[in-house]
């Protein structure tokens, strides 16, 4: 078997100890105290980049050439005494603190600190292994990471559970050696070990979705008989999956406007570290029968035996040529500050329209289409015309009130604290709005459960958060759907979410069944600005005593 491969375009993430130390840009920001420029203002976007930090050379080279501070001149040198026998002492220059300088050597303490702490390297090398509370293997489970995580641990100790010796890992839990994970004192890596997520990227992964009627999921790279062989079986399952069809009665029509897969609220990951065995009924090569709209997260591209295929994260190959790449949604919400404060409302509908005020009649005429999702600065100030209310933009345009999700904050529910932070999503309006005790710190709009799929009210805490985990249902004759590592899960009840939607742009309408979704960089923000806070190297982290879960207040 021949055999070319590519990686597909990520930056592999990072998973050592660089996340631990390094500050992260992403596109939207999470650092709610800047303020925001007034450029972007415009835009309702903000943009916060760590300056760069200098490496060693440069800073060496930095130092070398630092000069004396301009209107200082060099003291001339004394001339010799002779007679005296003595050279006459010389004036000292003392140089000016270089803040540069002491905060790039304090960096280095840190790290000098940090390697003491932590002297071991690690890698995981199960699709997902264990982080548990204690170097017990009865503890809880408090996280875990994925195949080709790296991340940094202190010495062993024995303790019940583990054939070998119990590690800490930055984060404060521990991983069994040898079950899942290896260590060393360099770093560890493996031969295909899978891109790490793009923890600063709006989607952890690149990922693909079946453009066709149907297409075939490999657990490896099929030779060219198995590919034969894959043709015969996709047949039979086609035919299964027909007669199926027509044994189950018609469900009821999606609501208006409705239209792809939609991910139903499942259970949290049981954190099971084995993988899917393949199903008995079919070859050990040949994993699934994938349908139109399912979604997997791509690794890298191969050419095997002249045919290109995408390999998954998890390790599987599907025909490159039968899937589409996935680009994701455009809508960004606003994080509040400056002049960004409500009341605000962000444009729904598309195609909704803008209408300039005439100064002496007060007569509206039409003037531009409004971009979609487009958040929009309001004046308290509203119209009617005809029954029907306007509002009015701080830049005077007028725009009707029902194009619009308006952002409205509420009072701090009974039970949430002055300091904490917390989450309102507003099911009538289609909002979200993220809270700092009293005050709103980011506002945009979500998709939550439609007619017949609810999302429930109430006030919840985050349970667990996840980089990304997978939500499938094969088994539905009418229904069925899979969509690989959903990015940026956070838990709240039981089965219900809050994450990225990667398959629609409909934000602002019901549209899931049940769990609230989000743009995929609007979920990052929330993932990154929520507790548990994920430690470098996890893929996922649970709450509990000592990493309470951010409240989740959901209303009517």
């Amino acid at each position: 078997m021949l055999a070319r491969v590519r990686t597909f375009g990520l930056r592999r993430g990072a998973q050592s100890l660089a996340v631990s130390l390094a500050l992260l840009s992403c596109d939207v920001p999470f650092d709610t105290s800047a303020s925001i420029d007034e450029a972007e203002e415009d835009a309702g976007r903000e943009a916060v980049i760590a300056p760069a930090t200098p490496t060693n050379d440069e800073a060496a080279a930095l130092l070398a050439r630092r000069e004396a501070p301009r209107g200082t001149q060099s003291a001339p040198t004394p001339a010799r005494d002779e007679s005296a026998g003595v050279a006459p002492a010389t004036s000292a220059v003392t140089p000016p603190p270089d803040p540069e300088a002491e905060l790039r050597a304090a960096r280095l303490r840190e790290r000098a600190d940090f390697d003491r702490t932590w002297p071991l390297f690690g890698v995981c090398y199960h699709y997902l292994a264990h982080v548990r509370a204690r170097p017990d293997g009865a503890s809880p489970i408090i996280g875990y990471m994925r195949r080709g995580a790296q991340f940094r641990a202190k010495a062993g100790v024995r303790g019940p559970g583990c054939d070998r010796t119990w590690h800490e890992v930055v984060g404060g839990g521990y991983v069994c050696r040898g079950t899942g994970y290896q260590l060393g004192d360099r770093e560890q890596t493996f031969d295909g070990s899978p891109v790490a997520p793009a923890l600063d990227a709006s989607m952890p992964y690149a990922y693909a979705s079946v453009g066709r009627a149907d297409a075939p999921q490999y657990w490896r790279a099929p030779r060219p008989s198995e590919v034969a062989d894959g043709e015969r079986i996709m047949a039979q399952l086609r035919e299964q999956a027909r007669v199926a069809a027509l044994a189950v009665s018609a469900s009821a029509p999606a609501a208006e406007g409705e239209s792809g897969p939609d991910p139903s609220p499942e259970a949290p990951p049981q954190l099971q570290s084995a993988e899917a065995p393949p199903s008995s009924a079919l070859p050990s090569f040949f994993r699934m029968r994938m349908q139109r709209g399912f979604y997997v997260s791509v690794d890298r591209e191969e050419l095997v035996d002249g045919v290109r295929y995408f390999r998954t994260i998890r390790g599987a190959y599907v025909p490159a040529d039968a899937m589409t790449v996935v680009t994701p949604p455009a809508m960004r919400g606003v994080v509040l500050g400056g002049r960004w404060q409500p009341p605000l409302g962000f444009v729904y509908r598309q195609g909704a329209q803008s209408f300039a005020r005439d100064p002496a009649t007060g007569a509206l005429r039409a003037a531009s289409v409004l971009d979609f999702h487009a958040p929009l600065l309001l004046q308290e100030e509203t119209l009617d015309r005809g029954g029907n209310p306007y509002r009015i933009t701080r830049a005077g345009a007028v725009v009707r009130e029902s194009n619009l999700r308006l952002i409205e904050p509420i009072a701090r529910p009974r039970g949430i604290g002055p300091n904490d932070k917390w989450i309102h999503v507003a099911l009538a309006r289609q909002t979200l709005v993220a809270y700092e005790g009293d005050r709103p710190v980011f506002a945009t709009l979500v998709s939550s459960g439609r007619a017949g799929f609810e999302t429930p009210t109430g006030t919840f805490r985050i349970q667990s958060k996840h980089v990304s985990a997978t939500m499938d249902d094969t088994s539905s004759a009418n229904e069925a759907y899979s969509i690989e590592d959903v990015p940026w899960t956070m838990y709240y009840d039981g089965s219900f979410a809050l994450h990225a939607a990667i398959w629609h742009d409909r934000f602002g309408r019901p549209r899931s069944h049940g769990c609230v979704n989000l743009a995929p960089a609007d979920a990052r923000w929330l993932f990154q600005w929520t507790a548990p806070v994920l430690p470098p190297g996890w893929h996922g982290v649970v709450a509990g005593a000592g990493r309470p879960g951010t409240f989740v207040h959901v209303t009517d």
